[in-house]
């Protein structure tokens, strides 16, 4: 007996048809950021997230499809979606606003300085505004009333405070805003799915981790890589030259840590079919020894 689903990628949209088996034709390659083919452990991973309300960390090397998750449940589930990619200089509450201090000093020296706590002097984040729609100007009414999807891009980037940071607000779906105003959640909206990736530059905190729900992605396998590309390609999808390039990916001369990734494989084979490459051109050999192994020898690829 199977578990109820809150996210089923099956039902909320068909993934077209499976390679040389029934169903609808894909007509035409769908833009990177709507494509994502979603297996069991991760759909497993994302309703553990939304059962239990706690986020998603998703771990995994560059280019294996971390920072497409989020948007592509977004998406599905018709939710609103915020995003924010960390880098070195991100400061703890920056996720959860930002101040204008710029603005302020603009207004004090004009004389038209407003009060403690206008809204003019400080930027809510996206866990604000995931938890209050009312403070995002661009969501429409409808939308608004749609609980949201929150993308953390690669929070390794950070100082250690920042991750712990986010601790009493993911657990209590509040925090102390600026001038001491509380934030919380907006009633019957529903608790927002965070899903926060890391490279695993820097060690995450034990408490952390233990907060969220870890998903680690997998190097994926010979057919769900031509089938992410068939979806990726549409009717420029070449299967005997994916087929090709996918044993290189599996095959090539490089080590596991080194091994390409799935964007590196699709960038391959979209350079292989604009310069006019099939299976039976000699040059891809090579195209895929700059592209996607990273060796530019004369040397051919083992397949």
């Amino acid at each position: 007996m199977g578990y109820i689903k809150r996210f089923d990628p099956e039902l909320l949209e068909p993934q077209g048809r499976q390679p040389g088996g029934p169903g609808p034709e894909q007509p035409a390659g769908r833009p990177d950021d709507e494509v994502y083919l979603f297996d069991d452990r991760t759909v497993l991973a994302v309703n553990i997230a939304l059962a239990t309300g706690r986020p998603l960390l998703v771990l995994g090397p560059p280019g294996s499809g971390k920072s497409t998750l989020a948007p592509n449940v977004a998406r599905l589930l018709g939710h609103r979606y915020y995003a924010e990619v960390v880098t070195a200089r991100t400061e703890p509450h920056d996720l959860l606003w930002r101040e204008e201090p710029f603005r302020q000093l603009n207004d004090a020296q004009q004389g038209r300085l407003r009060g403690p706590g206008s809204r003019e002097y400080f930027r809510p984040g996206p866990l604000w505004k995931a938890l209050d729609p009312a403070m995002d100007e661009t969501a429409g009414p409808e939308l608004r009333e749609r609980p949201a999807v929150v993308l953390i891009d690669e929070i390794d980037k950070a100082e250690p405070d920042v991750p712990d940071a986010l601790l009493d607000p993911l657990n209590n779906l509040r925090f102390e805003g600026p001038h001491r105003r509380l934030v919380s959640a907006a009633p019957g909206i529903g608790a927002p799915l965070v899903v926060i990736t890391s490279n695993e530059e820097r060690e995450l905190s034990a408490a952390f981790r233990r907060r969220c729900i870890p998903l680690t992605l997998r190097t994926p396998g010979r057919e769900h890589l031509l089938r992410v590309a068939e979806l990726h390609m549409g009717t420029d999808y070449d299967p005997a030259l994916a087929g090709r390039l996918a044993d290189v990916f599996e095959n090539g001369r490089v080590s596991v840590r080194d091994r390409a990734s799935t964007a590196e494989f699709l960038d391959t084979l979209r350079a292989c079919r604009q310069m006019g490459l099939t299976a039976d051109s000699d040059e891809w050999r090579r195209v895929a020894d700059f592209a996607m192994v990273k060796d530019a020898s004369d040397a051919p690829s083992a397949v």
